[in-house]
């Protein structure tokens, strides 16, 4: 074969070859790498990112509102504290030191008794057993009455109580009593008990009873 026939046969070949390449590449289907490039980059849902969105917005919401009660909640016990009474013990020395009368000074104490703290309330207390009369004691029953209010102060106020006329310290013992939820109310049923020489167990009625009939036959 001459050299002619040889360089025909392999341009012949390399056009074949050529040829089926493009065949091939035209073929329908896609690509390992097409596929691989999809896979990679493919976006994500505008759903998913709409629910990320508003997971985030619920929790900064919840986080707010936490803060905000926190917040109300500091506000509202600093705001409890400035209603107590400072200086209370200036005010206490300056109302005992005056030359107003025992009565008056002791009005001026139950005015002051609600906004004072726990020791001024114990404090205020012992002056006034001294300084309130009688025919004023009605000023100071709400406190004995009063089950809230710090123990060593009801014991002051039992005590006081003990110390007026039958016809005030009876009827305050049995308010006492009757109420179950009242530090003292054994102690006050105790005390009823031994004044009127009777138990008559959770039958108000006739404490009431007892107690007005002892009244009249023991009269102040």
């Amino acid at each position: 074969m001459g050299k002619l026939s040889k360089l025909l046969v392999v341009a012949g070949a390399i056009a074949g070859l050529l040829l089926v390449g493009i065949v091939w590449s035209r073929l329908p289907g896609k690509t390992p790498e097409a596929d691989t490039a999809e896979s990679v980059s493919e976006p994500a849902s505008p759903a998913t990112d709409e629910t990320n969105g508003a997971t985030s917005f619920s929790e900064r919401a919840q986080r707010q509102a936490s803060q905000t009660l926190s917040n109300e909640g500091l506000t509202g016990g600093e705001s409890a504290a400035t209603h107590l009474l400072t200086g209370w013990e200036e005010k206490v020395d300056e109302i005992l030191g005056s030359t107003s009368p025992d009565a008056d000074k002791a009005k001026q104490m139950i005015e002051m008794f609600p906004r004072l703290p726990a020791d001024g309330q114990e404090e205020v207390v012992r002056h006034l057993t001294n300084l309130l009369p009688d025919q004023d004691y009605g000023l100071m029953r709400s406190f004995l009455t009063n089950a809230a209010l710090p123990v060593n102060v009801l014991d002051f106020l039992i005590d006081d109580a003990l110390n007026r006329p039958n016809s005030l310290k009876l009827p305050a013992l049995l308010e006492v009593a009757r109420n179950a939820q009242h530090p003292k109310a054994a102690e006050a049923k105790d005390f009823l008990g031994l004044f009127l020489e009777a138990d008559y167990g959770s039958d108000w009625e006739k404490w009431q009873a007892g107690m007005e009939q002892w009244l009249k036959e023991n009269p102040d």
